[in-house]
């Protein structure tokens, strides 16, 4: 069964034919880029697209060559297969030739450059950067010291290839089959859950290792009261002595607790539950001031903590919420 989006979608792209709106109609829907093509005259290129929760699922056709520089991927995964031609990608320092029947990841902490030829065609499947993360976290049941990068081409051999390939499969012929006023329940969050799940358990990536030694043993009761009160008081003063208090052990105790069943320190657990509440609220409501979310996530240290934001999501909390708007 061949691997497409069903054409009951309709081509974005159908009314776009100068290279700076297919451009600007792409970035919209993928990210912002720079892209070049060769030759003259209008292009015929299709795009297809299924909203998912908190994802998205695109077959993109040029048509052309063409040349991409990708822009800002801080905010999501792009998981790539290539149904015809050729795609060359270059990311950091990594190089890789994906042809028809291959696959590739683009990781929002890399930047990357894609050169197509006339006959590429590619299915992508779109994540949300802070739901993967989450999901991975929840996992590990630790906090992510390091960003989530997966390898940049997958090869066909390789088992995660063929489960992705599957999945693709799956997802559409599941998008032309269920009528609209379903898609919103079948295509939902349990469905994406899913997905995050396949992505992280079958494809190889820098957390692959972490994930087959398992999880750790189930955390012991005051660290499970610390870590909750943390989740539920983001917004608040968290010296050491108060999570000492609610968790009903000295401070020592909870430190080693953190240390051993979670792999960090409630401070710096603190920190990273603080990122990922700013990241959320600034991409669900970009109008609202970032100094005024920084306040309400009981960020004091604005400089120091715009530096840590940085450094997670490979932008400024100002640039999340220009993108959002």
């Amino acid at each position: 069964m061949e691997i497409a989006i069903s054409r009951t979608h309709r081509n974005r792209l159908d009314a776009s034919h100068a290279c700076e709106d297919i451009e600007r109609e792409v970035s919209q829907l993928l990210c912002p880029h720079r892209m070049e093509v060769a030759g003259r005259g209008p292009l015929r290129a299709e795009l297809y697209g299924v909203a998912l929760h908190r994802a998205s699922l695109l077959e993109l056709c040029y048509g052309r060559e063409t040349s991409i520089e990708a822009g800002d991927l801080a905010g999501q995964y792009l998981f790539r297969s290539t149904l015809a031609g050729r795609c060359e990608l270059q990311s950091g320092g990594e190089r890789a030739s994906v042809s028809a029947g291959g696959m590739s990841v683009s990781s929002p902490t890399r930047a990357v450059r894609i050169r197509t030829d006339r006959d590429c065609r590619n299915l992508l499947l779109r994540i949300d950067r802070a739901a993967l993360e989450v999901k991975l976290a929840e996992m590990l049941q630790t906090t992510l010291r390091e960003p989530l990068e997966f390898d940049l081409a997958v090869d066909p051999s390789h088992t995660g290839a063929g489960v992705f390939q599957g999945t693709l499969r799956y997802l559409c012929a599941l998008s032309g089959q269920i009528d609209a006023s379903a898609r919103a329940n079948v295509l939902g969050p349990d469905l994406t859950q899913w997905l995050m799940t396949v992505l992280l358990t079958q494809l190889p990536h820098s957390y692959s290792d972490a994930l087959l030694r398992g999880a750790p043993s189930p955390l012991p009761a005051h660290v499970r009261r610390a870590r909750d009160y943390i989740d539920a008081h983001l917004g608040d003063p968290l010296p050491m002595t108060t999570l000492a208090r609610e968790a009903g052990v000295s401070p020592r105790t909870l430190q080693n607790g953190f240390r051993d069943f979670l792999d960090t320190t409630p401070a710096a657990y603190i920190r990273e539950r603080r990122l990922e509440a700013v990241h959320a609220a600034l991409r669900r409501d970009p109008s609202r001031a970032v100094t005024d979310v920084l306040i309400e996530y009981g960020v004091n240290s604005f400089g120091h903590f715009a530096r840590a934001y940085a450094r997670r999501y490979g932008c400024l909390p100002s640039a999340t919420a220009r993108r959002g708007a």
